[in-house]
């Protein structure tokens, strides 16, 4: 008996970005529209899927980490919900937002309402992902469907948040601000929750235990070309990107920080609008400036 894929992006036809696009939502990119997904990648999702478990995302800036979660979305016609993750960020933000100015001003005018009630907050992402009605964003057609979650950048957050939120992913349901039970709506199917990491602070043996784990390391030249072509579309220039992704690789071998693929996706077409080619010298300063970030002087040719 071969491998039952419940997430097959083999199935699904590539387009290139193209002006008059929409962004997926929850993002502000059109590089979010096109994924390249390698087989381990497809596994991890699929394993994540069938087991229930959060999938753990980590690898270093640029290496693809929060562009996977929306296209899963996208590519399963999911509802998607993502939350960035700071340093200021509280457990319950994943769950509920309070509406702590409106209700102070209910208390100066003297209409403060009973403690836990709905207006004095918002539904997070995990509350969402769980009861599509409490979302009026979402497209009709996508309202019985399960969702995908990215909690981005997990790191970032105190120790305690990650561990925090062991429970509400194990179950799949918490007690809300109104003292209420929350679990998933029936029919709706269990969310995909997707966390990234760049592995700047240690997670907890029992959070890493809960989650299924993706590496994913920083993107090669071959890599990068295939993007480029999925991307570009009639305006991939093979010279000018084959030299482009040589200095990204370069650079991500260097100690400085890495580029990600979106500034090579940004750099190439910068070059494309201004009419450069792989002969033409002004090439390498954009890439200076749009990618490689070099501090020495990035107009060598005048």
């Amino acid at each position: 008996m071969g491998l039952i894929k419940l997430f097959d992006p083999a199935e699904e036809t590539y387009r290139p970005a193209r002006a008059g696009r929409t962004p997926a939502r929850g993002t502000g990119r059109l590089d979010d529209q096109v994924y390249l997904f390698d087989d381990r990648t497809v596994l991890a999702v699929n394993v994540a899927l069938a087991s229930g478990r959060p999938l753990l995302v980590l690898g270093p800036p640029g290496s693809g980490k929060s562009a996977l979660a929306p296209n899963v979305a996208r590519l399963m016609r999911f509802r998607y919900y993502a939350e960035v993750v700071t340093a200021r960020t509280e457990p319950h933000d994943l769950l509920w937002r309070e509406e702590a100015f409106r209700q102070l001003n209910d208390a100066t005018q003297g209409t403060l309402q009973e403690p836990g009630s709905r207006a004095y907050f918002r539904p997070g992402p995990l509350w969402k992902a769980l009861d599509p009605t409490l979302d009026e964003e979402d497209p009709p057609a996508l309202r019985d469907r399960p969702a995908v979650v990215l909690i981005d950048e997990i790191d970032k957050a105190d120790p305690d948040v990650p561990d925090a939120l062991l429970d509400p992913l194990n179950n799949l349901r918490f007690v809300g601000p109104d003292r209420r039970t929350v679990t998933a709506t029936e029919g709706t199917g269990a969310p995909l929750v997707v966390i990234t990491s760049n592995e700047e602070r240690e997670l907890s043996a029992a959070f890493l235990r809960r989650c299924i784990l993706l590496r994913l390391e920083s993107p090669d030249r071959e890599h990068l070309l295939k993007v480029a072509r999925l991307h570009m579309g009639d305006d991939y220039d093979e010279a000018l990107t084959v030299e482009l992704a040589a200095m990204f690789e370069n650079e991500s071998m260097a100690t400085r920080p890495t580029a990600s693929t979106a500034e090579f996706l940004d750099t190439l077409r910068a070059c494309r609008q201004m009419g450069l080619t792989a002969a033409s010298p002004e090439w390498r300063a954009v890439a200076g400036l749009a990618m490689t970030k070099a501090s020495s002087d990035p107009f060598p040719y005048t």
